[in-house]
């Protein structure tokens, strides 16, 4: 996990529906050893979608959005781009991330999101 004041290139990302456009959750990526920066998007996907198999190193947790992309629902959301990977702190992409969940849960849109403040969670579970 790392710490709070540790550099990070991340970003941030949202999954939609096709039908409507409607934002269903939005979560946030950084680089990783295993993850490219021109890839970071397409690696997180696939780690949502089929993460089980990626089990070699790591803990994969079972959630409510994991388990809704496996559904016939999960066909319809589509993955975008909404902050392009940058340099921050692990904590200000965590605020950030905050910022765009709160947002659109304001707007009745970020259901599948269970969290809606990752950086006072991640304080909560890595003191």
């Amino acid at each position: 996990m790392g710490k709070l004041t540790d550099k990070v290139i991340g970003g941030i990302y949202e999954y939609y529906r096709e039908d409507n456009n409607e934002v269903a959750y939005r979560g946030h990526a950084k680089l990783t050893t295993s993850r490219t920066k021109d890839s970071l998007f397409e690696s997180v996907d696939s780690f949502h979608r089929k993460g089980e198999i990626f089990l070699k190193s790591g803990k994969y947790s079972w959630t409510v959005f994991r388990n809704n992309l496996r559904r016939p629902f999960g066909k319809m959301l589509k993955q975008r781009v909404v902050v392009e990977p940058t340099e921050m702190t692990f904590e200000e992409l965590l605020i950030l991330e905050g910022k765009w969940i709160q947002q659109g849960i304001k707007e009745g849109q970020c259901y599948l999101n269970h969290d809606s403040n990752p950086l006072k969670t991640f304080k909560r579970y890595n003191k």
